[in-house]
């Protein structure tokens, strides 16, 4: 099985991640079925993937035509076993914890065709650990992407299990989705990129929550410095804060060390349900955050920000 045969892809979890990728693969031709226990969670996704291709067509990069036929390809399920009929791969997006990862595995590898591929969208967990139980060990492997409906880039990470034919087939997979691969070799925490951005995500966090710097302005910084779009804390929100908090937590328990906790302040924020652009609300308000305002990067308005 090659990367072009890989058509029919199964996308298990509809949150943020999950809808933008039913995107990313529909609009590049794929037959997706998208699952999640949660029929409000699929409406949020079918509502989100409408906008983005309404903004595409507005835009004139799709044609009224062109988008519904996207739309088409895309359809929701609340079974899994109905998704996975004919899934050529699967990606797994549900929370980042480890014991609730392995049991979908193990749902998804007895429900499965023996031919599917079964990939994690996961940032921080190895796909070793997560598929412990599962039979297709050598059809296994891990991928990180950022934002599929604006980024190109992905991460890869093989396992020492990969069967060379599963990596040939997963690169090419990607390539047809219009994926710039960057492999890591051989399994680590976290990747690599992403090992260097939690390093900054890490310390950002500790200089908030320490009271060093508002947000606001370290991301101003960061911006400024590197022609940015937006900063760490901007990014955070994209991500989710549930999920930054979860990944954070991910880490000290494998650590133990008590620098890898996330900070208080960012489980309150969690805790009182400022989740970042899902909820409305994070380091910045949403639908239309601050940073995006005329003036905004250089300091105009400061006051008003609170």
């Amino acid at each position: 099985m090659t990367g072009e045969t890989l058509q029919n892809v199964a996308i298990v979890g509809a949150g943020v991640q999950g809808s933008m990728l039913a995107f990313r693969c529909a609009l590049h031709g794929k037959q997706v079925a998208l699952v999640d226990v949660d029929r409000q969670v699929l409406e949020r996704a079918g509502g989100k993937i409408a906008g983005w291709l309404e903004e595409r067509v507005s835009r004139g990069e799709l044609s009224r035509t062109e988008a519904e036929a996207v739309r088409a390809r895309i359809v929701a399920h609340d079974a899994l076993a109905e998704a996975l009929a004919d899934a050529d791969i699967v990606i797994e997006n549900v929370p980042e914890q480890l014991e609730l990862k392995q049991a979908v595995w193990a749902q998804i590898d007895a429900l499965a065709p023996e031919k599917t591929l079964l990939t994690t969208n996961s940032s921080s967990l190895r796909s070793s650990e997560i598929g412990a139980g599962v039979g297709r060990k050598d059809k296994t492997f891990n991928l990180n992407f950022m934002t599929p409906t604006e980024d190109d880039m992905v991460e890869v990470m093989w396992n020492d299990r990969t069967s060379a034919a599963t990596r040939e087939a997963a690169l090419a997979f990607l390539a047809s989705i219009r994926n710039i691969a960057i492999v890591t070799q051989r399994e680590i925490k976290g990747f690599s990129l992403n090992r260097v951005w939690r390093a900054v995500k890490k310390e950002c966090l500790r200089l908030w929550a320490e009271g060093y710097i508002d947000p606001h302005d370290l991301d101003r910084a960061f911006m400024l410095e590197w022609r940015t779009g937006y900063g760490p804390f901007g990014l955070m929100d994209k991500v989710g804060l549930d999920v930054v908090r979860d990944i954070e937590l991910s880490y000290y328990r494998e650590s133990g060390d008590e620098s890898d906790l996330p900070p208080r302040a960012l489980e309150e924020m969690v805790e009182r349900g400022d989740l970042g652009e899902k909820s409305g609300r994070g380091f910045y308000e949403y639908p239309d955050p601050v940073y995006l305002r005329p003036g905004w990067l250089r300091g105009e308005g400061r006051e008003e920000e609170g």
